[in-house]
Parts: C-alpha cells; sequence; structure tokens
C-alpha cells in the first residue's frame, strides 16, 4: 500500500486478500494434518491386513501335507501358487487305513481370504469324518462319492456362498485299484503310463451348490508303473491353444513331455517363473514305478 491512502477500497482488498490467504494457509495446515491422520491409520491397517494374512498363509501352508511323501510303493507330490498372498487351491493325501490311501484337490470359488476360509473347513470336515468312522470301531469302505456328498451337505449348511470343485479318490494297494469321484472338476486327471497319457473318465456337480446333488464313484486297475496328475482350472490359463477344447487336448501331451513327474511339469509349464496369475494353480502328482 502506498500511502497516504486515498481510496479505502484498496486498503479493504488488500485486507480481504490476506485474511483469504491466511485462512487458505490454515485450510491446506488441518488437510495435511488430516491426511497424515488417515495415512497413519491407513498403514496400522495395512500392517494389521498383513498379519491377519501371515498368520492364514500360515494356517494354510500347516494343514497341507508333506511333498513329497512316500507311502509304500506310492508317491505323492504337489505344489500350490496362489493368485494372491491366500489361494482357494488346496490338495491333501492320507492314510486311511493299512491298505488305502486317500487323496483330494479343491478349487474354491473365488480368491483371497474368503476362499482360503472354505480350505480350512474342507481340511476339518474330512479329518472329522475320518475321526468318526475309526471312532466306531469297524471302517466301511471310504468311498469318494460318499465323502463328496458329506462335503456338499456340510457347505450348503454353512451358507458361505461358496461352492467347490474337486476331485477325490481312494487307492486300494492290495488290489492295486483305484476309485475315484469327480466334483464338476475340470481338467479332469491325466493317467501316464508305458509313455502315453490320456484322461479318466467322468462327470459330477460341484459340491456345496446343490442339494439334490449325487456323485458316483469310478473304478481303474491300476498299471503297475504310473503316474496320476490332477491340476486346478488355473492350469488352463498356461495351456497353448485359444479355446477350451485346444488346451484340453494339449494338456496329456505336456504330461507326457514331462515324463507324469512334478518336476517336469514345472518346467514343461515354466511354473518357476509365474508372477501375476489371475488364478489359483494347484497340481497333485501321485506315481508309481516311474523310471
Amino acid at each position: 500500500l502506498i500511502k497516504p491512502l486515498e481510496d479505502l477500497a484498496v486498503l479493504e482488498h488488500s485486507v480481504r486478500r490476506a485474511l483469504d490467504r491466511a485462512h487458505l494457509r490454515l485450510e491446506n495446515q488441518r488437510y495435511r494434518e488430516q491426511l497424515e491422520a488417515a495415512n497413519r491409520e491407513l498403514q496400522a491397517s495395512l500392517h494389521l491386513l498383513q498379519e491377519d494374512q501371515n498368520a492364514g498363509r500360515q494356517v494354510q501352508m500347516n494343514m497341507l501335507p508333506v511333498t513329497p511323501w512316500k507311502a509304500d510303493g506310492l508317491q505323492f507330490a504337489h505344489q500350490i501358487i496362489p493368485s494372491l498372498y491366500l489361494s482357494g487351491d488346496f490338495v491333501d493325501y492320507f492314510r486311511v487305513d493299512e491298505r488305502r490311501i486317500a487323496f483330494y484337490l479343491a478349487d474354491v470359488s473365488g480368491h483371497g481370504a474368503s476362499s482360503a476360509f472354505v480350505t480350512v473347513l474342507l481340511k476339518f470336515m474330512t479329518t472329522r469324518l475320518l475321526y468318526e468312522l475309526r471312532r466306531n470301531g469297524r471302517f466301511p469302505e471310504f468311498k469318494p462319492s460318499e465323502v463328496l456328498a458329506h462335503i456338499n451337505r456340510g457347505l450348503i449348511n454353512c451358507k458361505l456362498g461358496k461352492h467347490v470343485t474337486m476331485l477325490g479318490g481312494v487307492i486300494d494297494e492290495q488290489q492295486g485299484q483305484l476309485t475315484y469321484s469327480i466334483g464338476g472338476h475340470l481338467p479332469l486327471p491325466v493317467l501316464y503310463s508305458e509313455g502315453e497319457a490320456h484322461y479318466l473318465t467322468g462327470r459330477g456337480l460341484p459340491v456345496g451348490l446343490f442339494d439334490e446333488a449325487e456323485y458316483s464313484d469310478h473304478v481303474l486297475k491300476l498299471p503297475e508303473s504310473f503316474s496320476l496328475t490332477l491340476l486346478s482350472d488355473g492350469i488352463l490359463d498356461l495351456l497353448p491353444g485359444d479355446t477350451l477344447q485346444e488346451k484340453e487336448l494339449a494338456l496329456p501331451r505336456l504330461v507326457s513331455s514331462a515324463g507324469g513327474t512334478l518336476d517336469g511339469l514345472r518346467q514343461v509349464l515354466g511354473l518357476a517363473n509365474l508372477a501375476d496369475m489371475p488364478d489359483d494353480i494347484a497340481l497333485l502328482v501321485l506315481s508309481r514305478n516311474l523310471a
């Protein structure tokens, strides 16, 4: 301002501008403080979420069976590659009694923590069923179809809004026989023997979706030397071809190229270099007398 002031409007304008600038400075400071407080809260929430995810992942890892695992002449090996920190895919294998070994691969709908929680429920339901059968003293036939039906009822009663596609099987070591059941799962298991690979047959409804769902058992005499490969549908994203049919045709050829082994599949499919997968991937390979 230049003295002497002859126009009071100039003074009023200057005062108003100074007040506006001061008000703006206070607003900026208040916004900055709010932003810093929100950022601190966000960091605390992210830290808590990371702790929860770490705990969930630790639980999932502890539920998975040992890999590789040998039981008499059979060998089991698996790998799970989550698209997020937690996986909706799950595998398990365990001895039912002195002559039978059971296994399954499950793919829960969706991704992340909600789907991972269902894998915990699956582990609980199968373990509890096995415990109840053993506690009764007499051990009836451990049919995969009945296990799938049991899980179907359990998931529907829980009303979690989740369903599962899964494959379950029981190997009778004395008879050299595989009994398996399919709950809406693709791709189907691939049997590799004597240099050739082909899909097993069968179909069934997803588990946990329909009250009236029924599941059937399929029986197969196992070769002396073989491998059986189970995969979740996330693997389809890695297979060559533009259509589902082309991808399904390619899978047995890739299993043959891999020699029916999990390590071979890792190399053929490039699993060591995967990043940012759109879906979880689970692989389970059980074998006997492979060269």
